[in-house]
């Protein structure tokens, strides 16, 4: 974590560039004359960013809680459109300096190898008149995020979060579900032609930044952009295909298993139907409400590992969690480091549903990255890929699940579980469908928004669906927009793929020794981005590797965890009968 010396009294609070420009001004004009004196000047570097990076996230967070106040608003607008642009130049050119010293090169590779690496890729793509561009890109986003976080849903004369309505996706009452899906589509759709323009307007100036910085397109751009020394655009085509030969088949033999179980013929296995219980069967109720979900949190990291559910109560008493969906909240969730705080805030949409405990456990996983990261003095290997990142969170998800049954009796725990991994065989086409998108539209930046749509419902198809859409068409077409991360954080979607993979093989290691897998976890995630991925990989026992045969592997693997669960819903049925 940020450790505070001489250089940034303690207390520092950034509210305009004034407040950081002082700081930058002595790096840069510091006298340079030995290693150690270069080492210094990393680390305090480093304890600059640290300090912006806190602020910044503050600003954003208050922003995305609050879409409704104009003053966080205002304040997270501020940071991206003219305090973080004087950062970045300032920050560039710092880099350049620390890099051209020559005693750079003389830094021992072990510690400094990936930072070289990373520092080389920024100042490969850095370019003075994208500052102003990405700017006005976070300005679109921003936009972006106060407008989602604004949509309400009309269900019986009451105006509820997208979240609570979703809710009613569940029930075994194929009316109820029918009328909050048209209810919920009708208040999307609303939004599309805003949406179209704005993303329009997004890929428009992406592709321009890309042109300047040397590439061809902005997927190219991108894909240096976040650091993803590891694997190539190629490799992330390969693996949508791989998706389609070894998943879709087992995700298309699930949807056809719920459609039975529904009593449904598959020609009539409609867009309202994909989440519903079959008859007689109530909803999934883990909990009441934000503080509940909390508490049986904080019970269930204690019992995988006391210092987790420890690390959890801290950030619930120094108010690090916001969970409980309502209006005028950004939708989604996420965990965002405070890097002088030395702990993460929680952000969730919370309804009382599984899928927010899938959730709670995921953002978890991070928050526990984030204290497992916290003797690292340098941001930047605190900072971890985003594959990485992932990693860390969906393994989470995996080794908490045989202790839900804090919220759940035995039957609705083995059903909670069952749903969680079939879920994450039917995750993959739509991970998928989401990357090969952006693929298309970036290397397509000139298309028209009818194409846009047109090549969805094309990628719908090639990674199989069993749904019939007759009548919603132009819903389906509109199928994209409900995945915010297209509109702010362009090609941050296949890591969730990559890092299922790496997930699936932390928890196999974990269910054929819990003790020596969640070390072996624990041991990868302090390692943060100091090495590369397939290094950190490697440390926790697990392969970094996305091809036909691994995928294959590890669907068995699924497949035969679900068949225990099978074993269980017996053993179950028979001491009750």
């Amino acid at each position: 974590m940020y450790r505070p010396s001489n250089f940034i009294p303690i207390g520092t609070k950034v509210n305009s560039w004034d407040d950081l420009k002082p700081h930058f001004d002595i790096l840069i004009n510091r006298e340079v004359s030995s290693q150690d004196d270069l080492e210094t000047l990393i680390t305090h570097y480093s304890e600059l960013i640290s300090v912006f990076s806190e602020d910044y996230a503050w600003s954003y967070i208050n922003m995305s809680c609050h879409t409704k106040n104009d003053d966080y608003v205002k304040r997270y607008e501020k940071f991206a459109s003219e305090i973080e642009p004087e950062f970045s130049k300032l920050a560039n050119f710092l880099t350049k300096k620390i890099t051209s010293h020559p005693q750079f090169s003389q830094l021992d590779s072990t510690r400094f190898g990936q930072l070289s690496k990373l520092f080389k890729r920024e100042l490969e793509i850095f370019r003075d008149e994208n500052v102003p561009l990405n700017a006005e890109i976070a300005k679109l986003e921003s936009k972006y995020d106060q407008s989602s976080g604004g949509i309400t849903v009309n269900i019986d004369g009451d105006d509820l979060p997208m979240p609570v309505a979703g809710t009613r996706l569940l029930s075994a009452d194929r009316e109820v579900r029918k009328n909050a899906w048209l209810a919920m589509q009708e208040s999307r759709y609303a939004k599309k032609e805003e949406f179209d323009i704005l993303y329009n307007d997004m890929v428009k100036l992406r592709h321009q930044v890309a042109i300047n910085a040397g590439y061809e397109n902005f997927r190219d751009y991108q894909h240096d952009n976040l650091h993803r020394f590891d694997y190539t655009p190629a490799d992330a085509e390969a693996f949508h295909d791989a998706v389609e030969t070894c998943v879709k088949p087992l995700a298309l033999s699930i949807n056809k298993k719920h459609c039975e179980q529904l009593g449904l013929d598959l020609a009539d296995y409609r867009p309202w139907d994909g989440s519903g219980a079959p008859e007689g069967q109530a909803p999934l109720k883990p909990f009441e409400g934000g503080e509940e979900l909390t508490k049986k949190a904080i019970d269930i990291f204690s019992i995988l590992k006391p210092k987790f559910g420890e690390n959890l109560k801290v950030m619930d008493q120094n108010n690090l969690f916001d969970l409980d969906s309502r209006k005028g909240k950004s939708p989604g969730g996420y965990n965002y480091p405070l890097e002088v705080t030395g702990m993460p805030f929680i952000f969730m949409n919370a309804a009382g549903t599984q899928q927010d405990v899938t959730t709670m456990m995921h953002e978890g996983g991070h928050a526990m990255h984030t204290f497992l990261c916290n003797e690292e003095p340098l941001v930047q290997y605190r900072e971890t890929p985003s594959e990485m990142a992932e990693t860390a969170s969906m393994s989470m998800e995996l080794m908490t699940s045989p202790y839900w049954d804090k919220f759940y009796n035995k039957e609705d725990h083995i059903r909670a579980r069952r749903e969680h991994l079939e879920g994450i065989i039917t995750f993959f086409p739509w991970c998928a469908t989401i990357d090969a998108m952006q693929h298309w539209v970036y290397l397509n930046p000139k298309h028209t928004v009818e194409e846009r749509d047109n090549h969805f419902v094309s990628l719908t198809k090639r990674f199989g669906s069993c749904v019939n859409w007759d009548g919603y068409e132009h819903y389906q077409r509109n199928g994209w927009q409900q995945q915010g991360h297209i509109f702010g954080v362009p090609f941050y979607y296949i890591e969730y793929g990559i890092a299922q993979l790496g997930a699936l093989q932390v928890y196999r290691n974990f269910v054929r020794n819990n003790a020596r897998g969640l070390d072996d976890y624990i041991k990868g995630l302090q390692m943060g981005n100091s090495k590369p991925i397939p290094e950190v990989w490697k440390n926790m026992g697990i392969k970094f590797d996305f091809s036909e045969d691994t995928i294959k592997d590890l669907m068995d693997f699924v497949q035969e965890e679900l068949d225990k669960l099978d074993v269980d819903v017996y053993v179950a049925d028979e001491r009750s009968s």
